[in-house]
């Protein structure tokens, strides 16, 4: 089905967007040309084909009052409506009125007017017309035009060549001698062009008000536009203009009768071809799509009259028009016909413009973003309903809108969640009480060609569950300018201080803090943060989020001093920062959850609720308790510690789902991940970072302190880590300890490493002059090895002596990679070595084979991913 604008093409002045001229009629130029339309261009076909309505009869009756010499009639009218087809319509009747004065009698509307006006004829006058629209401000100034009309040019013949505005006297001479009627449109437009003699015309204006008010037997009628053209240099003439001329309202009686819609396209569209074999295509498939849908759409709409209609109707969905006149042309603000074709005027518009591709203008459709449009309806059910529209359905911020940006896919393609709360809109009011529709209706006021049907109810649910004023009862939707529970919520989130949001989350943090660490929850300076050898985590209150630019001052402070004095033990203190944006997430959930206690705790307003929204702020509550930890982890994820170069940031990630462990955990987990922490370091590794190069010896006392106090050296998660080290590397021969003038060098140690010891590399022994004592054998009192045949030195056991460079190539079980990495890939790394590891996988179904989505989209791309470089690749 093809889209509607490419068989109903609107009129050209509906496709540019400009309704001021007339929508609805011709154009003055036009008809005083000869060129207008036969509806409009001939007398007796125009007065024929126009209902005399009670305003259009008043106006005529008033000019004709006025120039028949009676002083009962008005000399200067201002026409104007809020869009076109009544400013220009009026011009054309009086126009054609006082120019053809046997036309439309004796019934019609000219007997009316003259009936309403005491007259027994319409009196000889002279007409002059001037259009804003198809003058042209290079050729004669409208004082010129008048002139020329009237066969008075002489008399302005110097003005109109000057572009001065004449004198109320000399136009006294112009209009005087016969009865004159001034007929003036779009002179905005006009005023907008002419900008090189702009105050001249409006001055013009000025004087010819003048003239005309004293003139017993002349009349002037003026139509300006109630917006203004050209943008602000616009806006400020039309308000000129308005002082000078004031302002009229005409009234128009509505259209009735089953011609509503052949008088709907007629009056909208200009056909490019023949329509009804597309009229009929797109009806037959929007009938067959609610056969399909069976009981899901309302009886009547499966009957086959319905396709009739929706052919009748077209481009229009027949539930768009049934909804202006069954519900907004009750109030009695809403002028039937009138407002029917000025809403839709502004609606065909609109979509046109954006090329809307459905096949028919359904309510969804409408777009209440367009300030036109939208004001088309609020102006008659209340001006608070533009915060209602802002707040959940058009706009920047309106929450349905939110919700299809956020679903995505269909939802952002159709608009599913704006069109149904568009819908619902246009559906909720009626003159004599508020309505809604229920399901059924709106699948009719949505669904299309391509639109999943199952979409209606998901994003239902999500609009009930987030918009503000959107009611649901008994199954029928309606908004309301009254809030529902969703805006009691955020009332109560509003009362919500920055101080209880703070204790709540202070509180839950104690709880989340752990105990695998020393915390300090929030300090406040470097004097909160004790200076001990245990290893510390400071919590950083939510005024210094990671992205501050004052966090990184504060927590170098922190990292580097304890009081007034510098801290000793650098290297035994983390921070842990918030996630700006985390925590704004965190903050808005704490205050929900803070606004539905209250709420529930409110039991006065708990009575008022019904059953379904106390069952909805229950769940609401349990779904809030189980997610702010999870938040918190998220929040609480920047690490910072003193590194090598300085203050060094860490990023802990976004937690796992349903993760339980405290925040101590999982900072020690990510530590000992990234090589940060030590549960053990291997002798050679020790003896590295311990000693420098020149460095004969160290005290072992110095070297833990020197783990606990300097950053640029790999956090212990213990003393103990150092000990054994000491331990192992005395054992393996790697270096030695002395205490006094003996030297354990070679076996275990079975004492823990005492105070006083001395770690000593194994080359420097000899020049030491120290006696190497074995702890676990017997030695002759020359140091030689009783154990040896002959005694001397033993020669070196090359199971303890360093390697260079070692390659292994060996099977390993699938599911034991994990224990590679750990008993074999890390070991080797902690002694400092540089290590490339090359994976030989071989992979064979017996049964289905392999699939090439598993291989190219899972297994290749991974390590693309991880940068791995494919050495060899063979397939069978």
């Amino acid at each position: 089905m093809k889209p509607w604008h490419e068989i109903a093409v609107p009129h050209p002045d509906i496709r540019a967007g400009k309704f001021d001229e007339s929508v609805f009629a011709a154009d003055l130029s036009d008809v005083v040309a000869g060129r207008g339309p036969l509806e409009y261009g001939d007398a007796e076909t125009f007065f024929r084909k126009t209902y005399p309505t009670q305003g259009l009869v008043n106006l005529l009756a008033v000019i004709a009052s006025r120039l028949s010499g009676q002083k009962a009639g008005n000399a200067v009218i201002q026409i104007q409506t809020p869009f076109g087809g009544g400013k220009t319509h009026s011009l054309i009747a009086l126009y054609h009125l006082f120019t053809n004065s046997q036309a439309g009698r004796p019934a019609g509307p000219v007997s009316q007017v003259l009936e309403k006006a005491q007259l027994d004829s319409v009196p000889a006058v002279r007409v002059v017309t001037f259009t804003g629209t198809a003058a042209d401000p290079l050729g004669r100034t409208p004082w010129g035009e008048i002139a020329e009309q009237l066969g008075h040019y002489t008399l302005l013949a110097e003005h109109d060549r000057k572009q001065r505005a004449p004198g109320k006297d000399l136009l006294h001479k112009v209009l005087a001698d016969k009865p004159t009627l001034l007929l003036m449109d779009e002179v905005a437009e006009y005023v907008v062009k002419a900008k090189d003699f702009r105050e001249q015309i409006v001055a013009f204006f000025q004087e010819l008000t003048e003239a005309v008010k004293v003139l017993p037997r002349c009349a002037l009628v003026v139509t300006l536009p109630s917006s203004a053209p050209y943008g602000e240099d616009g806006e400020r003439v039309l308000h000129q203009l308005q002082q000078v001329f004031g302002r009229v309202e005409a009234i128009y009686t509505p259209v009735e009768g089953e011609e509503m819609y052949e008088i709907i396209r007629c009056r909208l569209f200009e056909w490019a071809h023949e329509p009804s074999d597309e009229a009929r295509k797109v009806a037959n498939g929007y009938w067959e799509m609610y056969q399909r849908l069976g009981d899901e759409v309302p009886r009547e709409v499966r009957e086959p009259s319905y396709r009739d209609k929706l052919r009748k109707a077209y481009p229009f969905h027949p539930e768009l028009i049934d909804l202006l006149f069954e519900r907004w042309s009750t109030y009695s603000t809403f002028q039937r016909t009138r407002g029917v074709l000025r809403l839709l005027a502004e609606v065909v518009a609109d979509l046109y413009q954006r090329q809307h591709p459905a096949p028919l203008i359904q309510p969804a459709h409408l777009n209440l973003a367009n300030a036109t449009v939208r004001r088309e309806l609020v102006k008659h059910i209340g001006n608070e309903y533009e915060g209602v529209i802002a707040a959940d359905i058009a706009g920047g911020n309106a929450k349905a809108q939110k919700i299809d940006r956020e679903v995505g896919s269909e939802y952002t393609r159709f608009g599913i969640a704006s069109g149904l709360a568009t819908a619902i809109f246009f559906g909720s009011f009626s003159g004599s009480e508020r309505k809604g529709l229920g399901v059924q209706r709106l699948r009719l006021a949505v669904l299309r060609e391509g639109i999943p049907p199952a979409l209606v109810g998901d994003a239902l649910r999500r609009l009930e569950e987030e918009l503000w004023y959107l009611h649901v009862e008994g199954g029928i939707c309606s908004f309301s300018s009254q809030p529902n529970l969703n805006r009691v919520i955020v009332e109560k989130e509003e009362a919500v201080g920055d101080e209880h949001m703070a204790e709540e989350i202070r509180a839950r943090l104690e709880k989340l803090a752990g105990t695998e660490l020393r915390v300090t929850l929030w300090p406040k300076g470097a004097q909160d943060v004790p200076d001990t050898k245990d290893l510390k985590l400071a919590i950083l209150p939510p005024e210094h989020p990671k992205q501050s630019r004052a966090t990184n001052a504060f927590v170098d402070e922190l990292l580097k001093k304890c009081g007034v004095t510098f801290r000793t033990y650098q290297n035994t203190l983390l921070v842990l920062a918030s996630d700006e944006g985390e925590l704004s997430s965190l903050r808005q959930k704490v205050k929900r959850l803070l606004a539905l206690r209250a709420i529930h705790d409110d039991k006065a307003f708990m009575r008022q609720l019904s059953e379904d929204n106390r069952r909805t702020l229950e769940s609401k509550l349990r779904t809030l308790e189980s997610d702010i930890p999870f938040s918190l982890h998220s929040a609480y994820r920047h690490l910072a510690k003193l590194g090598e170069g300085g203050l060094e940031w860490s990023d802990l990630g976004l937690p796992t789902v349903g993760e339980k462990g405290s925040l101590s955990k999982r900072t020690l987990a990510y530590l000992k991940s990234q090589e940060l922490l030590l549960e053990r370091i291997s002798p050679h590794n020790l003896l590295r970072k311990a000693l420098r190069e020149d460095e004969p010896e160290k005290p072992v006392s110095a070297i833990r302190e020197a783990f606990l106090c300097y950053p640029q050296l790999p956090m212990v998660q213990s003393p103990a880590v150092i000990e054994q080290a000491i331990i192992q590397g005395v054992r393996e021969r790697v270096f030695a300890v002395k205490s006094g003038d003996e030297v354990y060098f070679g076996d275990d140690l079975h004492v823990s490493v005492e105070a006083g010891w001395v770690l000593i590399r194994k080359e420097f022994i000899p020049q030491a002059g120290l006696q190497v004592k074995r702890v676990d054998e017997p030695q002759k009192p020359d140091g030689t090895d009783t154990t040896r045949p002959g005694g001397g030195t033993p020669p070196p056991d090359r199971s303890t002596l360093e390697r260079r460079c070692v390659t292994l190539r060996v099977k390993v079980p699938w599911d034991k990679l994990s224990d590679v990495v750990r008993g074999v890939i890390l070991p080797l790394r902690n002694d400092g070595a540089e290590l490339e590891v090359e994976i030989l996988v071989q992979a064979r179904a017996e049964s289905g084979g392999i699939k090439p989505a598993t291989w190219e989209n899972k297994v290749k791309e991974t390590l693309r991913q991880i940068n791995a470089e494919i050495v060899e690749e063979q397939c069978e």
